[in-house]
């Protein structure tokens, strides 16, 4: 059993990461790959790994929605490139001393779903943060090609539509030249587009999205991903399982990497085969992806 992506550094995962990594292990968990999305988290997303050799391994980027949050959401509207390329210089040069201890690239990506909530900010304003978010993007392609490294992707379209995932696609397919490799982690874009991301060679994250009475588009993307294109995740802390969403005895909801067993659970009736099946498919998917590189 893996977690392909998830935020060990987050709360409240960070405080009960000891607890909740015995809990995976003896539930059947072998891999973690904790995503650091942040600079200020990067620090903490490694010394977790290096706790737990060989069980965590360790994905730096910068997610595309950082961009907005360290801008907009303060209010800070200036110079708003220049101090995001800065933040990129910033974290190509944590990347380049911590890349022994790295095993992929991400969570990186675009998100276009996030910008379109926030409806005071000026068009040219958005239009410069999709502009950063391709730049970032294209810096963290270009690393994970040098290093041979896989990667982490996020691709969040505004409801409806499907310009994000269509940029997503065109860069990689434009930069990557067919060398690149990694997850399209909890996508929830167009199936049209399940294809396209298929033939680049890319791997599919199916998360809790599966469980929900909402999730049915995602479990209709299950259906048509090949069993050797799928990973598991969790996104801890963000969407617990079904199981927990409804229990009313936990106050305290947020997803953990043991629950990586009813999303799979679930997976395994979407797709017609038993849980044993799908637990060693899906695990030496994770194998070949980020390790055996």
């Amino acid at each position: 059993m893996h977690d392909s992506h998830i935020h060990l550094a987050l709360e409240p995962l960070k405080s009960n990461v000891d607890t909740i990594i015995e809990e995976f292990l003896n539930s059947g968990g072998k891999y973690i790959l904790s995503q650091g999305t942040d600079i200020k988290d990067f620090e903490d997303t490694l010394k977790i790994s290096e706790k737990y050799p060989n069980i965590v391994h360790v994905a730096l980027g910068l997610h595309p929605t950082f961009f907005e949050e360290e801008s907009i959401c303060k209010g800070e509207y200036k110079d708003i490139t220049r101090r995001s390329l800065k933040y990129i210089e910033e974290f190509e040069d944590i990347f380049k001393k911590n890349i022994s201890k790295i095993t992929s690239v991400g969570e990186t990506g675009l998100d276009y779903y996030q910008l379109s909530l926030e409806k005071n900010i000026p068009e040219d304003v958005v239009e410069e943060i999709i502009d950063i978010q391709k730049r970032s993007f294209i810096q963290h392609l270009e690393i994970a090609k040098k290093n041979n490294l896989p990667l982490s992707i996020h691709a969040r379209d505004q409801r409806d539509k499907n310009s994000c995932v269509l940029d997503t696609i065109q860069l990689i397919a434009q930069q990557g030249k067919g060398l690149l490799r990694g997850s399209f982690h909890s996508y929830t874009g167009d199936i049209k587009f399940v294809n396209d991301i298929l033939d680049l060679g890319f791997h599919i994250g199916f998360n809790a999205i599966i469980t929900y009475n909402s999730g049915e588009d995602v479990r209709e993307i299950l259906k048509v991903t090949p069993l050797e294109r799928i990973l598991f995740e969790t996104d801890g802390p963000f969407l617990p399982p079904q199981s927990i969403r409804k229990n009313k005895k936990i106050k305290e909801k947020f997803a953990k990497p043991s629950h990586v067993r009813e999303i799979m659970q679930v997976a395994a009736e979407v797709k017609g085969v038993s849980i044993e099946d799908m637990e060693k498919i899906s695990d030496q998917n994770y194998q070949d992806l980020f390790l055996n590189s």
